[in-house]
């Protein structure tokens, strides 16, 4: 037999391995996703693992318990935090992110996670209502209620009122997941390939609607949360640090105004 034979059989072994195991990855999802689908789980669950050797830490029963209109909020360390988030998550997470940040050729990756863009203008009314939306069709929404990545690490930023409001307004339970030890770069761009030491802490979640706490307490309890859960100090407001580059999730703070507008 050719070596030119026995690299194709090779391929075709490979690829459907790939695909075998992608199927047994997307029957682990809630719901059940397709063979496409579960192989690109994969792919991120083992970039997670591999590259940044992963370690996640989830409460006993949480899984079971995040049927119905979630909202997921993390601290925001690097720009693959939603990767990482992603990677161990029963359900798709739809991320809010800056339109700005939008980068063209990815159109098909940004389609097939269902990022949810919103401007950071008056238009990002539309992307509101589309995480709104999903909410009301007991989908699972990701933000970022600081704004932007942490700068220097170690130390969080306030969280901005606009996670209270969208909280409020549309009745959903709080995910909260804690993230730390990954890579502390110039750029949010610079830790896609940049190793580390991630650690992702999924907590239950909280329902607001039994706590009765209004929009800015729920912001602030949040942050008090994640201050208890990280050790870390909150910076003040008048001291935000952010480079330019970073401002991947800097749309939280247009919620506010968007969600009364659109209530």
């Amino acid at each position: 037999m050719s070596p030119l034979w026995l690299i194709l059989i090779a391929a075709i072994c490979i690829v459907g391995g790939l695909m075998i195991a992608g199927g047994q990855h997307g029957r682990t999802k809630k719901p059940q996703v397709g063979v496409f689908d579960g192989f690109m789980f994969l792919v991120g669950y083992l970039y997670s693992k591999i590259m940044h050797r992963a370690e996640f830490q989830v409460e006993d029963g949480v899984f079971e318990d995040i049927d119905g209109p979630m909202i997921v909020v993390c601290n925001h360390t690097c720009g693959i935090d939603p990767f990482l988030v992603s990677a161990i998550m029963p359900r798709r997470i739809s991320w809010l992110m800056a339109e700005d940040m939008r980068v063209r050729w990815l159109g098909w990756f940004w389609n097939w996670a269902g990022i949810i863009f919103v401007a950071r203008n008056r238009h990002g009314k539309s992307g509101i209502r589309k995480a709104r939306a999903h909410l009301t069709n007991n989908g699972m929404i990701g933000i970022f209620p600081e704004g932007k990545i942490e700068r220097p690490a170690g130390r969080l930023l306030p969280f901005a009122p606009g996670v209270g409001v969208l909280v409020k307004r549309t009745g959903a339970r709080v995910l909260p997941v804690v993230i730390d030890g990954t890579p502390d770069v110039p750029t949010a761009w610079d830790s896609i390939w940049t190793s580390s030491n991630a650690r992702v802490r999924v907590m239950h979640p909280i329902d607001y609607n039994e706590l009765g706490l209004g929009s800015a307490e729920i912001a602030k309890d949040l942050e008090s949360r994640f201050k208890s859960w990280t050790g870390w100090e909150v910076a003040s407001r008048g001291s935000r640090e952010v480079i330019a580059d970073d401002a991947v999730d800097d749309v939280v703070h247009s919620i506010a105004d968007g969600s009364r507008q659109i209530a």
